[in-house]
């Protein structure tokens, strides 16, 4: 949709094949050609959109898998930290 007015898509020189393998795949669907090829272009306008998503997420993802590594190295040496502090008390 352009400025809310619904365009048209002409396609030429389209191979009766192909033409023929979106028939039978709008039919499975129980969907008209139109229908079915509306779908899918809207699908594909869409999958731009998706793939960024999905790559901000695994980006998101490695940072905070890197700061969940920093913070378990802190608690590490805390640990070791409290442990000698906790036998130096012992000892007095």
């Amino acid at each position: 949709m352009t400025d809310g007015i619904m365009a048209e898509i002409k396609i030429r020189n389209l191979d009766p094949v192909i033409l023929k393998k979106i028939d039978e795949m709008a039919k499975k669907k129980n969907l008209s050609r139109e229908e079915y090829l509306r779908r899918y272009l809207t699908k594909i306008s869409e999958l731009e959109d998706v793939i960024q998503l999905d790559e901000k997420y695994a980006n998101l993802v490695a940072v905070l898998s890197d700061r969940m590594e920093q913070a378990n190295e802190i608690i590490e040496v805390n640990t070791m930290i409290l442990e000698k502090v906790s036998q130096k008390l012992s000892d007095w």
